[in-house]
């Protein structure tokens, strides 16, 4: 093992260690009954995952804010899914932090942020605290100083929740938004509900001068989740055959290159946007789309939150824990023996010997593209969306 590898290993180790005895002591020193309506003025949601998961988590802040009606709800959460939040009306104030840099040794150097942020939400004096991203929901939410602390319990570090939820995710087939709705339910009591997420542009969007559509070919967290460029590039040309609209590719930097690639690979012209927009102006772009077509990806769930026609692009994952939802979402998929694979604890690559990714590969074109036709056929115009 290398110096690096050992100083990752080792800084990881001490932060575990760290924040699992301070959990110890923040549970022998909570309280453990279930906080009432009078309990509860400030609550905390910890939600330190991608921009999906931040989408998946709102009717769970909805839900806190329908049975706490006199409490104010804080987030926190990565800096890059802010924006996505600026516009929910049941969130007073944003904490950010970029726990990720802290997976790294040097990152390590800028433990005056994660101090900051710490002593930030110890000054709020939080009465609830609800983690919502595995391991680090538990740990801020201890460290947070809340009286209460409630999060699945087999997410996490022991005691850093006083009110355990039994069990974890993905241990039964429900959705991501399930999770979070069924967590809040445990502790806050509340009916059950319409659990489609629901979102609008911090600024109203302008009806398109002219109709789009949006493909947004990238992934995060695994090549076995994206359908390849040939595919997207084959998709492209045939959608502009009937001049349904522009075709816009969308997507982070670091997928510029695959965009690119695309771009080059299809005889249609295509607006490349991949890599040039901020969070806000990917919101509005999408809500101003006629239709949207990604794999698993933020964007994807973004758009079907904003109430777009969405076609989903699925191999690896599994649509039903994390499919889009609303009546106008649409998952494309193989449904291969072999998948859906994907199980959180490593990289979404293909597990077969040789490695060919067939549930993404044997996914051909036309097959999206009827999808992608049947929704427009019966999209809303995107200056309603």
């Amino acid at each position: 093992m290398s110096v690096k590898g050992a100083l990752k290993k080792c800084a990881l180790a001490g932060g575990l260690v760290a924040a699992s005895t301070f959990g110890v002591w923040a549970w022998a020193t909570g309280v453990r009954r279930r906080p009432t309506a009078r309990d509860v003025r400030r609550i905390l949601v910890i939600r330190l995952d991608l921009m999906g998961d931040v989408v998946f988590s709102l009717p769970a802040i909805e839900l806190l804010a329908e049975q706490y009606p006199e409490a104010t709800v804080d987030v926190l959460v990565l800096p890059y899914t802010a924006p996505l939040l600026r516009g929910v009306a049941h969130v007073r104030r944003i904490h950010t932090l970029d726990v990720n840099q802290f997976r790294r040794p040097s990152g390590w150097r800028r433990a005056a942020e994660l101090i900051a942020c710490i002593r930030s939400l110890r000054a709020q004096r939080y009465d609830l605290a609800i983690g919502l991203s595995g391991l680090m929901g538990g740990v801020f939410a201890a460290l947070s100083g809340a009286r209460w602390r409630a999060g699945y319990a087999a997410e996490t570090l022991p005691g850093c929740y006083n009110l355990r939820v039994p069990g974890r995710r993905y241990r039964e087939a429900k959705h991501e938004v399930m999770y979070c709705v069924d967590l809040v339910r445990a502790i806050a009591g509340g009916p059950a509900r319409d659990v489609a997420p629901r979102l609008s542009p911090a600024t109203p969007e302008r009806p398109p001068a002219s109709p789009y559509m949006v493909l947004v070919p990238g992934a995060n967290n695994g090549r076995a989740k994206r359908w390849p460029p040939a595919y997207w590039a084959a998709l492209a040309d045939a959608l502009a055959t009937t001049s349904e609209g522009e075709i816009v590719l969308a997507g982070s930097e670091s997928e510029g290159s695959l965009a690119r690639e695309i771009a080059t690979l299809a005889r249609c012209a295509i607006v490349n946007r991949a890599g040039q927009t901020s969070v806000d102006e990917l919101v509005s772009l999408l809500a101003g789309a006629r239709v949207v077509v990604a794999g698993d990806t933020g964007p994807l769930h973004v758009a079907a939150a904003l109430g777009r026609p969405v076609v989903g692009i699925f191999g690896p994952t599994d649509p039903v824990n994390t499919g889009p939802l609303g009546s106008a979402s649409t998952v494309v998929r193989l449904g291969l023996t072999c998948s859906p694979c994907y199980d959180l604890r490593s990289p979404a690559d293909c597990k077969l010997p040789d490695r060919s990714t067939r549930c993404m590969w044997g996914l051909d074109p036309s097959t999206v593209e009827q999808a992608v036709r049947n929704a427009l056929a019966t999209a809303p115009s995107a200056a309603h969306g």
